[in-house]
């Protein structure tokens, strides 16, 4: 018990708190709800003063007043936890002394830790994702293929350079479903048209909007769902994206490993996720599963970075604002 609130403090005093909340909130869910609830709470204040923060919203001293608040309060929680939590609930820390065969040197295992940047995930994490994924379609236009996704029902996002025009867009087809499942076997697809009476394009920001048209024949456009498009969460180097693709206009597939965002450039996000010719207009997601950019090439790197090339995206925060009604 004692080292459990420990590991926590010990979080709180490095200036982890993403991790403390974390890790409180995954083990009180159950635990203890009332004191669930405070840490609800807590984390809400905490990604609201992050956000706050990250806009420009507050100054960095306010931010620290207000992080040196919370962090009070998680303290004064871990307080109490051991008196009004039952020790069985406690997870359990066991240290072990082994004495090898052919030495008197007693070896000490530790207990488990976190190494470096918390890669712990809700098993509902898989199946959220899984469901976010059936968004994402193939696109077959008469010049090749790309990926797309949909933003609202029956609403397509992809690149500008996929379906540039109106009239290119009267001439594409988009296919749900292309992928195998848990059997290595191909799923039923599904091919609807575009409308391209609903239509927008930025040629500098790569990106375009446009309807699907509904098929009776077919499953209503409903059932492959929609993405959540995030405007404000541009992520900060090093934190973690995935993306769902066609690449080489091929079967549906994802990057969830070694996939890690590298920097901003205005309105472009770099990042390591593997992509390939098809891959382009492909949502990038963040670990919410919410979309914070759509990705759109590769990109040469010039500087003393350890990368020749990364791959890039155009962020949700720029597209935003420029497509107007266009925006879920």
């Amino acid at each position: 018990m004692a080292d459990f609130i420990d590991d926590i403090r010990k979080l709180i005093a490095d200036g982890k708190m993403s991790q403390a909340l974390e890790q409180l909130t995954n083990y009180l869910h159950f635990n203890s709800p009332d004191h669930y609830n405070e840490i609800i709470l807590h984390t809400a204040k905490y990604n609201r003063l992050l956000l706050s923060e990250r806009k420009g919203l507050i100054t960095q001293e306010q931010f620290e007043v207000g992080q040196v608040k919370i962090s009070h309060a998680l303290l004064q929680l871990l307080e109490v936890l051991p008196k009004e939590v039952d020790r069985s609930l406690f997870p359990l820390d066991i240290r072990i002394e082994l004495q090898s065969a052919f030495t008197t040197a007693v070896k000490k295992i530790s207990r488990e830790k976190i190494l470096g940047i918390n890669n712990l995930k809700q098993i509902s994490w898989i199946e959220t994702g899984i469901k976010a994924t059936k968004s994402v379609c193939r696109i077959l236009t008469p010049v090749g293929l790309g990926t797309g996704f949909l933003i609202d029902e029956g609403i397509l996002m992809t690149n500008h350079h996929v379906i540039p025009t109106a009239s290119i867009a009267e001439q594409t087809k988009v296919e749900f479903n292309y992928q195998l499942n848990a059997s290595n076997e191909l799923l039923t697809t599904y091919r609807y048209r575009l409308d391209p009476a609903y239509f927008y394009t930025n040629p500098a920001l790569d990106y375009t909007i446009v309807r699907i048209k509904a098929d009776a024949s077919k499953p209503p456009l409903e059932q492959w769902g929609k993405l959540h498009l995030n405007p404000d969460a541009d992520p900060v180097p090093g934190e973690h994206v995935s993306i769902t693709q066609h690449p080489n206009g091929g079967l549906k597939q994802i990057v969830l490993t070694s996939s890690v965002t590298i920097n901003t450039d205005s309105y472009k996000l770099r990042y390591t996720s593997d992509t390939m010719a098809g891959s382009s207009g492909s949502p990038v997601f963040n670990d919410l599963w919410h979309v914070i950019a759509i990705h759109h090439a590769s990109t040469p790197i010039q500087d003393d970075s350890e990368y020749n090339s990364l791959n890039e995206g155009i962020l949700m925060s720029f597209i935003k604002p420029d497509c107007g009604t266009f925006w879920p």
